[in-house]
């Protein structure tokens, strides 16, 4: 059975954060695709690694087989804890960045003058927040999620995720402890640092896309958007 396309009910309907998804959907390809490449690589690696060991020859079978542990051990630790762990941070900072924007984005929009932002106040969670009363959207756990992932942001792109050089260790470790999927790990050998679990990212993407067309949907109806 053939089913019609209405053309002109698509193009009469109001899409609400188009652009902002459009940007989540980038940065979720990007993480996707740059993890699947790093594992190919791995695996070219390791029989390269392997090859390599095969082809030296030592008089100790102890000094042997330390050489071919610590060889393989290199490459685990290059791809999947140095190379992986680079790209999430990138794709954190991409996707927190793309979050204000796009929270800022609806501020300038607004139909009403804001209250003043309290000292400290990131940008755009002082807005959500706003709104969030303005609206009665119901996003007080969303906001307080939002306001970790900004700290882990800020410790990636202030201290390269490492805790030692960030301005404030104890305040993030406390925001981390109850978030499940980014943690304090100490298995970056510089220190302790931000790990973040493979697909995280991912999740909190596919979170947005649910919450945040809806919220500029409330606003527009409500009549505190332009």
């Amino acid at each position: 059975m053939t089913k019609h396309f209405d053309i002109e009910a698509l193009l009469d309907q109001t899409f609400f954060g188009i652009d902002a998804l459009s940007m989540l959907g980038d940065i979720d390809d990007f993480i996707g695709f740059s993890e699947a490449n790093i594992s190919w690589h791995k695996h070219r690696e390791i029989q390269r690694t392997k090859d390599e060991c095969n082809n030296i020859k030592f008089d100790n079978s102890h000094e042997e087989g330390q050489y071919r542990y610590q060889m393989l051990e290199g490459v685990e630790y290059r791809f999947e804890v140095s190379l992986k762990q680079r790209v999430r941070y990138a794709g954190l900072v991409a996707l927190v960045t793309t979050i204000e924007w796009a929270i800022l984005t609806l501020k300038k929009r607004s139909k009403f003058d804001f209250p003043q932002k309290p000292p400290n106040k990131n940008p755009a969670i002082h807005a959500l927040t706003v709104f969030n009363e303005r609206a009665c959207l119901g996003l007080d756990e969303i906001i307080q999620f939002i306001e970790t992932i900004i700290h882990t942001r800020n410790c990636v792109v202030h201290s390269a995720g490492l805790l030692a050089s960030y301005k404030f260790p104890q305040e993030l470790r406390q925001a981390l402890a109850s978030l499940h999927g980014v943690q304090i790990s100490d298995v970056n050998f510089l220190g302790e640092s931000i790990e973040i679990d493979s697909g995280f990212l991912q999740n909190v993407i596919a979170d947005i896309r649910n919450w945040f067309p809806n919220v500029e949907k409330i606003l527009a109806e409500k009549g505190l958007l332009r």
